[in-house]
């Protein structure tokens, strides 16, 4: 499914698979943390957790008990090889980006 886009305003019912981990993840993501070891060294968050919960934050098919599904979620972070060292470098999406930033407002933040 696709988010809905309301004059710079993002539904977030259209966000009911991200948990509270995936916003964490977000925030961090998009302060600057662009691997996946400085993610869990900094997030505290289980090697396997992040690694799930980036499958999904990148919208990529996941596999379950052996079978392959895809839940059709926007990618909110994209991966591409790492200029600078061996792995993936992550980056927000411009959804991403713009989720980031109204969940932030409406919780107060930025």
């Amino acid at each position: 499914m696709i988010p809905k886009v309301q004059t710079l305003q993002i539904d977030l019912s259209s966000f009911g698979f991200l948990q509270l981990n995936d916003v964490f993840l977000l925030s961090l993501i998009g302060s600057g943390i662009d691997n996946k070891p400085e993610l869990i060294r900094v997030s505290g968050i289980a090697q396997h957790t992040v690694y799930r919960r980036l499958l999904v934050l990148t919208g990529a098919s996941q596999y379950v008990k052996g079978k392959g599904f895809s839940e059709g979620h926007v990618a909110l972070v994209a991966s591409r090889p790492h200029p600078h060292q061996q792995g993936k470098q992550l980056a927000l999406t411009e959804m991403g980006q713009d989720l980031l930033q109204v969940v932030g407002s409406t919780l107060g933040g930025k």
